[in-house]
């Protein structure tokens, strides 16, 4: 079954958790911290591991965030989200409508001698907090880099998702990752430019025709990449997860622990592209001066379809047909009112 109905948080779990937080939010010396519905990737779906938003609140939706103050704690959410997040979520909370609503603006409302307001750099873009600060200006509040503090108080926060990857193929990828790699390379020596630092997992995925599991219900591998301009690729990427892939990946790719990313990045010559978009604020600081801006490189050729990926686009759409069909015909033999929604799930 694709979708659970099974209940992952209580409305009461919330205000003991938000007293938790807000006791590291003064032991840091800060004023208030952000607590985004996202990962080091920037994806729309999480692992339970990052499901921090959701932990701290009982708030459930696929967008949203929290900015906890020591007296008041706003769940931002859109318009899909104004229901749900009022059944989910304690008093203790404040259901925020957003965007309609900017961070910036509601800081400046209740901040207005200004403060230390933290977040986790490795969870927020660059774009994303280049706005807010923008919109902050001349207020008083401060956005301070700082560890996560929900990760202090959440005792059994599951461990980083380790899902085995698999290789994609090349009778479906249409094009071995080899000639991928040289193609982009190409492109970022036109521009002068020595790499491209990649953190989306769907082009991580597709650069190097590997699928995963790290995410329920999509193919992808959580890790890091930084694509050189001669076609190599250091991938950051723990080896457990690659064990099963034989020599799939050849000289021209360099695997390294995660946690020698940052370290690797300070040492590379530039300059680096970087997506504002996508990146996380601490990749960019470790770049420094020598960082370059851009579109992820692999975005346009991934939505380029080759013949072999379109080909697998009309059969996986002929499959998903049938099965959409097969359920209408059977939804047009109940008697009208007599199925639930989550019944035509089930």
């Amino acid at each position: 079954m694709f979708q659970s109905f099974e209940v992952t948080a209580r409305p009461e779990q919330g205000p003991p958790r938000l007293e938790g937080l807000r006791g590291e939010i003064a032991k840091a010396g800060l004023d208030g911290f952000l607590v985004p519905r996202a990962d080091a990737h920037q994806g729309e779906y999480v692992a339970p591991h990052d499901e921090r938003l959701a932990w701290l609140t009982g708030f459930t939706g696929s967008a949203g965030f929290c900015a906890v103050l020591q007296d008041v704690a706003g769940v931002f959410v859109d318009g899909r989200y104004r229901t749900q997040v009022k059944a989910q979520v304690a008093p203790a909370f404040t259901p925020v409508p957003w965007p309609e609503v900017s961070l910036g603006d509601w800081l400046r409302e209740h901040l207005p001698q200004g403060g230390k307001v933290g977040f986790d750099p490795w969870l927020h873009s660059v774009n994303q907090i280049d706005q807010t600060e923008a919109a902050l200006e001349g207020s008083g509040v401060q956005l301070v880099p700082f560890e996560n503090l929900v990760d202090r108080i959440w005792p059994d926060q599951p461990a980083p998702p380790m899902a085995p990857v698999d290789v994609h193929p090349l009778e479906h990828a249409g094009e071995s990752h080899a000639d991928k790699r040289a193609r982009l390379g190409a492109g970022l020596r036109e521009k002068g430019e020595a790499a491209a630092v990649i953190t989306l997992p769907d082009s991580l995925c597709w650069l190097l025709n590997l699928r995963g599991a790290d995410i329920p219900r999509n193919p992808v591998a959580h890790g890091f990449a930084v694509l050189h301009a001669s076609g190599e690729v250091d991938l950051f990427m723990d080896e457990r997860k690659l064990a099963g892939i034989g020599d799939h990946l050849d000289m021209g790719v360099r695997v390294h622990a995660p946690d020698m990313l940052l370290t690797r990045l300070a040492g590379m010559p530039g300059p680096l592209r970087l997506d504002r978009d996508s990146v996380p604020v601490v990749i960019a600081e470790a770049v420094g001066d020598k960082l370059s801006w851009g579109q992820d490189p692999c975005a346009l050729p991934k939505a380029t379809k080759n013949a072999a990926e379109i080909e697998g686009s009309v059969q996986a759409h002929l499959r998903d047909g049938a099965a959409v069909v097969e359920t209408l015909a059977w939804l047009d033999g109940q008697r009208p009112g007599s199925v639930t929604e989550t019944q035509v799930v089930e």
